[in-house]
């Protein structure tokens, strides 16, 4: 009966999760747009950086840490400023995008690079409150302290995996050769688009916060 009833809670949580993730939200566009911007290699680097960011909304929802937000409600209003302020900052550099004039992504320092597009997506997941508010949520309700040690690790290794996998998948797709190709005859445009949608989310995500909604 524990067996059938854990397998059924890894079950539900892992559909839970795979539908938010693969949700359109900031980590999406993220991912899009640096895959467009930069190539396939960047694109992935930023997946695997959100994937690694994914880890602490995790660590903190399964293992206990949400009781801070719980009892400091202030910190939860500082994370989604600061998770506003940095969609504004993407938002805007990409909303300046200009053509190019062919698929070759510009040259770019290798080493300065890699850790630019690594923490671009470590950082947008890491202050996306959706996927905060996701793990919180989950947590105090599917997840308790009676869950097993051992499904709770099982469920955070998958988690991490599969949202891994996930904007590796997109960052793969998009960044394939011909089919970027094609998407950067009108890439700028492209990427403008990611800039706007990102712009407005930090926005839309400001001004809820400011107006305590």
């Amino acid at each position: 009966m524990l067996a059938q009833s854990s397998v059924s809670l890894f079950v539900t949580i892992a559909t839970a999760h795979a539908l938010a993730v693969i949700s359109p939200g900031p980590d999406l566009a993220v991912v899009t747009r640096q895959t467009l911007a930069h190539g396939r290699s960047a694109g992935l680097r930023t997946a695997l950086g959100i994937a690694v960011g994914i880890s602490f909304h995790i660590a903190y929802g399964m293992f206990g840490l949400s009781w801070a937000i719980q009892q400091f409600p202030a910190l939860l209003t500082v994370l989604r400023i600061v998770g506003a302020l940095l969609l504004l900052y993407i938002g805007y550099g990409a909303i300046q995008a200009q053509p190019m004039a062919d698929a070759e992504a510009p040259p770019r320092d290798g080493s300065k690079a890699a850790a630019k597009d690594f923490s671009v997506g470590f950082f947008t997941n890491l202050l996306n409150v959706k996927a905060m508010l996701f793990f919180v949520a989950l947590c105090s309700v599917a997840i308790t302290g009676a869950t097993p040690i051992g499904l709770k690790l099982a469920l955070g290794g998958w988690m991490i995996v599969a949202t891994g996998l996930w904007f590796c998948f997109v960052a793969w797709t998009l960044g394939h050769p011909e089919i970027r190709r094609r998407l950067l005859r009108s890439g700028h445009w492209i990427d403008r688009a990611m800039g706007a949608i990102l712009l407005l989310l930090g926005l839309w995500m400001l001004y809820s916060t400011l107006a305590g909604r």
